[in-house]
Order: C-alpha cells, then sequence, then structure tokens
C-alpha cells in the first residue's frame, strides 16, 4: 500500500482546495450553529435537551482545536447564537474535531456527530456532564439539515421533521450576524 499523498490544488490568486474546504466547513458549522437557535422553538427533542442544561450554559463547537469558535448560549431556556470567535471566554463545554478530515466527514454528511463522539474523533473539554445532551442535540440538528437517507442513518428512530428543511436553512440564513461572519 502507498503513502498517502497530499495533494494541493492551486487556482487563481492563490486560492487552493483546503481553503475552499475550511470555507465550507465553516460556513456547515455556522449554518449548524443558528440551527440549534431556530429549532430551540420547533422541536421537542431539543427542549427536553435543553432542559437538562443549566441557565447561562455557554458551548462552543470548533473544526479544529486553534480554529475559532462558534458560541452558542443558554438563555430563557432558549439557545443564543453569538458567532465565531477565536478565544472564547467562559466556556462550559468545547467541542472540536480531532483532525480536520474528520471535521469533514460529520459536517459533509458522511458520518454523524454521535459515531465520531464514540469513535473518539471529538475532543470535548468543560463540564462532560452536559456533553451527551448537547451531542444528542447536536445530532437532531443534523438530522434536520441533511437529506432524509442520512437522517435515517443517524437516527436510530423514525425521525419526523417539525419544519422543512428549506424553511429551517431559510430561518437560519437570516438570524442576526455578528461583524465579520457569513
Amino acid at each position: 500500500m502507498e503513502p498517502e499523498q497530499n495533494i494541493e490544488i492551486n487556482f487563481k490568486g492563490g486560492f487552493n482546495l483546503k481553503t475552499l474546504h475550511h470555507l465550507i466547513d465553516k460556513l456547515i458549522l455556522s449554518l449548524i450553529g443558528r440551527s440549534f437557535i431556530v429549532l430551540t422553538d420547533t422541536e421537542p427533542i431539543i427542549k427536553k435537551e435543553l432542559a437538562y442544561l443549566p441557565e447561562e450554559f455557554t458551548a462552543a463547537f470548533a473544526v479544529e482545536e486553534n480554529a475559532p469558535s462558534i458560541i452558542i448560549k443558554k438563555e430563557n431556556n432558549k439557545f443564543k447564537y453569538y458567532g465565531y470567535h477565536y478565544e472564547p471566554d467562559n466556556i462550559d463545554l468545547r467541542l472540536y474535531f480531532k483532525d480536520e478530515e474528520f471535521a469533514y466527514e460529520v459536517l459533509g454528511a458522511k458520518e454523524g456527530i454521535r459515531q465520531a463522539f464514540s469513535e473518539h474523533k471529538i475532543i470535548l473539554e468543560g463540564d462532560l456532564e452536559y456533553a451527551v445532551s448537547l451531542i444528542y442535540i447536536f445530532e437532531v440538528v443534523e438530522a434536520y439539515i441533511m437529506s432524509d437517507n442520512f437522517s435515517e442513518k443517524i437516527i436510530d428512530y423514525k425521525f419526523k421533521r417539525n419544519i422543512s428543511r428549506l424553511k429551517l436553512i431559510i430561518r437560519a440564513l437570516f438570524l442576526y450576524r455578528e461583524k465579520g461572519e457569513f
């Protein structure tokens, strides 16, 4: 077996596939973070799991350890989206992927977050008491955003959306944006 080669394809202006990959990961992670907020109002599973998290609970999600994180916070039994931050403060739980390729597998709908978690492809730092609820909420959000086939693959029960995928994505994209965000 030959060793894996790292091939980089460059486009005009210094743009390469790795840059495109980072951009797509950032866009999808932002969509997931924004979908947390939209689905808090419509999905009973998320409302139930949200009740297990303490008030003012703050979570951060990142593609890699030193990458910027999206921040969500529980306020008044709802999630609030705080956008991307490089060095977030007062985080109760931080989730990031061990490797950029692991992130791509989850964010590119090749593998669910629970599967990645069970295979130790994710690093969790902070108050692990709430990790299971957060992973489960993330999984439900994934199921809403991704295709029906992917949803059936990652969710063990008959999953039914309470809001269409298109409506969710449109609502998520039009949430308030932080300065410098997509």
